[in-house]
């Protein structure tokens, strides 16, 4: 995505003169995986797919109709354009799209594109999740399509999307019910305090959180006015830009009295829970605090220690800790290097073998799933596994003797099966092989059997996991349990007679302890229940004395791991393990038509523009660009013309275009653009400049973090310095490369945690003489330091040095560069630029109340400063400085308002006057 913003300068900004201050930094989306697309045209979708997931095409193009057909019902309304359909058979692929030009975090399960109507989704390796997350994307397309119906008949041209909350709410809505991790996020921030109201609810905006409120308010506007209140609603969509007065015409209620009803029948819906249930750290002894930490896994040995997920400073590493307490101490860091760009902590969990030396892990390493073998003692590497055909990996387990590794494995389809693996060799044994979800396998201590969940059995279609087992010599499967719970997470006891296991009887995430008996006619178990938490339980794990174990806890809005005695086994009731029943999919119901993909290029965006200049005179001019359906080509064209005193109508002509294409590893484009343009030097002096040629770019991504990017480009350039009673013309060639890296972490008004710099060097020189107009060197250096949960100390260092005839100007001063001083106040052919800030937090939420309403004002930081610098062409000088104070408040995006207060020094004495500056941007 990098090239885009290079193309966007050169297109936008090429006619003016080159000022080098900022790199352009940014994380990069690489796609490690060209794909071969084709496409099935079904009677209301264009499903665009890759061979090797043709078979969840098919099941998806059945879905697809179906679900079409569900919301035609529910909507009264029929789309009448085609659909496009865009599939991956892993989120690994997924996070490669070009549709949007955004990296995708993990939680995204799918998205709906509106400018084009497109909807993109992966396969998370449950085809009754991948169902529901269809049909939830659905419902975006027919409520869009629905409410543009309804404004177009109204003559209203501009679209009124409504607040996020009810979209999604209502997509979450009609796409299923209420699953007990929603019930979790509910009821744990219904009770304790952390509820939005539907007056505040902007304060989740985009949060799981926000979806699940809103599917409950969707439920119970269902429940109170019937199904039909959504028909009324989009039916008025019209009458107000206001969607509170929309819904108060509608129910005859404002939003506070609907906000007030709905959490009084979220209390009477949950609270039989509260009367039975008891928060984690009533159950057991919490072990971790500060941050996220999950996924416990037990290191045996003299002194019991466990490691786990912790994003504790910030990025996702795995930590170390003792049962008896003290610090946690890192491990593996993650989410900064290419090697451990992820961990998946939500989706698979670490393991630790028999003996306590060796640690299993996945990770994801440019763009697919590694399986690692880390030395505990040594503190190391030992092996890291690729597997040619699997793209993602989960939860290894080690074998009691630590020689294999079980876990499961997705492949190229986007099906998730069980493997082992012989950890010295690395030979992949495959175990099972079908559309179900296998997942969390657990090796019995006496190395027989697995442990494993899955949605094989009967209820499987509708989203329910149960208990399996799996007999390794004879390859026997064995179910355990059954019904319309869900069991997941087994884990055996040393002794390899119990299970703990997670299960949500009656909608509550517990933990339960199974004893369990195995014989090759069948399988038995006598299950007891081990806790009653009222936020939620997952992922046991024994202590080695058998005793206890450790467990991830959910509470005020986080998860801790706790540690819980093991009472022992009272006299068993056992229970018959059912047969294994399982579900088949149809398959698209007709043979559709399947095609390779020919690109179709569409509209992105057209936009024009008029400005008046008492300078320059009159502006005006034209944007287009057009993308083909999967975003991997996109073309874009300029034409403008600014009037003024020139001697024609070509001299104020600008025209450009450019191609780019994001399909490869190698991202690049190539364009011509004719450009003529006066504008006022760093100096306020008048230049004027033509400029016709062409160029091309080059971004070779090494990971999410490292790129290289050349640019080339051949211009006829005339540069009328006035001023300087000079004329430059002649045929100047440009080229440049760059380094570029950005492990940075942000909060809402810049960057936290990690490292950005970015080094590179260019040159332009006269194509025919060879003769050098300039070489230029740039240098930039940002260090974010974390000082505890929320503090920060932020380091810049920046250089600029151009050298030859015509050398490149840059300038200083303002909010971004040198506080205290005018913006562009300092300039010259070299820069120099240090900045230390101490960032930290002084409110996190404010209240305005207004006679028309309060304002909530939340993402309140301070920051103290010191900046020293200077620009210069001969001597440098001395040094120029400032120190100072400020606050910061993020509004959302871009929108960072800024207030700085600073007194200039240079670093002998301070200044006695106070300079402010006001800004809105990023910190730097």
């Amino acid at each position: 995505m990098q090239i885009l913003r290079s193309i966007f300068l050169i297109l936008f900004l090429g006619a003016l003169p080159c000022q080098g201050q900022f790199a352009d930094f940014g994380k990069n989306k690489v796609q490690y995986f060209p794909f071969t697309w084709q496409k099935m045209a079904t009677p209301h979708f264009d499903l665009y797919f890759y061979p090797e997931e043709a078979e969840l095409a098919g099941y998806a193009a059945t879905m697809a109709e179906e679900k079409f057909i569900d919301l035609e019902r529910k909507f009264g309304h029929a789309v009448q354009r085609r659909v496009p359909l865009i599939l991956y058979s892993s989120h690994l692929y997924f996070e490669q799209t070009n549709i949007i030009p955004s990296l995708l975090p993990e939680g995204v399960a799918g998205f709906t594109e509106f400018l084009k109507g497109r909807v993109a989704l992966p396969l998370s390796s449950s085809l009754p999740e991948f169902e529901r997350v269809l049909h939830h994307e659905l419902v975006h397309v027919f409520m869009y399509d629905r409410i543009s119906q309804v404004l177009r008949r109204r003559g209203i041209v501009e679209h009124r999307a409504g607040p996020l909350w009810f979209s999604e709410g209502l997509a979450e809505y009609w796409s299923g019910e209420m699953d007990p991790f929603g019930d979790m996020i509910l009821r744990d921030a219904l009770f304790s305090g952390q509820l939005a109201s539907l007056p505040q609810m902007f304060q989740i905006e985009g949060t799981y959180q926000m979806y699940k409120e809103g599917q409950s308010i969707c439920a119970y506007l269902a429940g109170t006015y019937g199904e039909q209140i959504f028909d009324r609603l989009f039916e008025n969509w019209w009458l107000d830009e206001d969607f509170d007065q929309i819904l108060k015409l509608c129910t005859g209620h404002t939003l506070e009295e609907l906000d007030e009803a709905w959490q009084r029948d979220l209390r009477l819906r949950y609270l039989g829970d509260v009367a039975k249930s008891d928060p984690p750290g009533k159950q057991g002894k919490a072990l971790t605090t500060t941050g996220f930490n999950l996924r416990p896994a037990v290191v045996p040995g003299d002194s019991v220690q466990f490691v786990f997920f912790s994003n504790r400073q910030g990025y996702t590493c795995i930590a170390r800790a003792d049962l008896a307490g003290g610090r946690p101490r890192v491990v593996v860091e993650g989410e900064r290097t290419a090697d451990f760009e992820s961990f998946h902590p939500m989706s698979t969990r670490p393991a630790v073998s028999a003996d306590g030396r060796w640690l299993a892990f996945v990770a994801k390493r440019k763009g697919q799933d590694n399986l690692y073998v880390w030395d505990l003692r040594q503190e190391r590497e030992v092996h890291r596994f690729e597997f040619a055909d699997l793209v993602a990996l989960a939860s290894p387990a080690f074998s009691p003797d630590g020689g294999q590794l079980v876990f499961s494995g997705t492949d190229r389809g986007g099906f998730a099966d069980l493997y082992t693996m012989e950890v010295e060799s690395g030979r992949l044994k495959q175990l099972t092989g079908d559309l179900y979800h296998d997942r969390d396998p657990a090796w019995s201590p006496d190395g027989q059997w697995l442990a494993f969940s899955s949605d094989r059995g009967e209820k499987g279609r509708q989203g329910r996991y149960h208990l399996f087992l799996w007999h390794l010599n004879r390859g026997q499967l064995l179910p355990l349990t059954q019904g319309g719970q869900s069991e997941t997470e087994p884990a055996w006891d040393p002794a390899g007679k119990r299970l703990a296991y997670r299960a949500d009887d009656g909608g509550i995430y517990n933990l339960k302890i199974a004893q369990v008996e195995m014989g090759e006619d069948g399988a038995r178990f006598a299950p007891l229940q081990l806790t009653r938490v009222l936020g939620g339980a997952f992922d046991p794990a024994w202590l080695p004395d058998g005793k206890g174990l450790l467990y991830t806890g959910y509470e005020k809005g986080g998860f801790q791991i706790y540690r819980l005695a093991v009472p022992e086994a009272d006299s068993a009731v056992w229970e018959s393990a059912p047969s294994v029943a399982g579900w088949t999919l149809q398959g698209a119901a007709e043979p559709y038509a399947r095609m390779d993909y020919r690109r179709k290029m569409s509209l992105d965006v057209a936009q024009s523009q008029i400005s008046q200049d008492p300078l320059f005179g009159t502006s005006g001019g034209i944007q287009l660009g057009v993308s083909d359906v999967l975003g991997n080509d996109q073309y874009y064209f300029i034409f403008s013309h600014i009037s003024g005193s020139q001697t024609g109508f070509f001299d104020g002509l600008n025209l450009a275009f450019s191609r780019v294409h994001l399909g490869r590893r190698v991202n690049f484009a190539w364009g011509g653009f004719h450009l003529n343009d006066r504008y006022t030097s760093l100096y306020g002096r008048f230049v004027r400049e033509k400029r016709t040629g062409a160029f091309v770019d080059l971004s070779y991504p090494f990971s999410r973090f490292k790129r290289v990017d050349v640019e080339l480009s051949l211009r006829q350039s005339d540069i009328d310095r006035q001023f300087e009673g000079q004329r430059l013309t002649g045929w100047l060639m440009t080229n440049s490369l760059s380094f570029t890296h950005d492990s940075s972490m942000w909060v809402l008004t810049g960057p936290l945690a990690g490292t950005r710099y970015s080094f590179g060097v260019g040159q332009t020189v006269d194509f025919k003489t060879s003769r050098r107009f300039n070489l230029n060197f740039t240098g930039d250096y940002r260090q974010y330091l974390r000082l505890g949960q929320r503090n920060c100390l932020a380091l810049r260092l920046m250089g600029r040095h151009s050298r030859g005839e015509v050398p490149e100007y840059v300038s200083m001063g303002g909010s971004w560069t040198l506080r205290g001083y005018p913006w562009r106040s300092l300039g010259g052919r070299n820069l120099a630029l240090a900045n230390a800030e101490l960032r930290f937090p002084l409110m996190d939420r404010l209240v305005v109340s207004l006679p028309i309403g309060d304002i909530d004002l939340s993402t309140f930081r301070g920051a103290f400063f010191v900046d020293g610098g200077n620009a210069w062409d001969g001597q440098f000088g001395s040094w120029k400085g400032s120190l100072g104070g400020g606050i910061r408040l993020g509004l959302g995006g871009v929108f960072v308002f800024r207030l700085d207060g600073t007194r200039r020094t240079d670093f002998k004495s301070i200044g006695k006057n106070t300079h402010w500056d006001f800004f809105f941007g990023w910190d730097f």
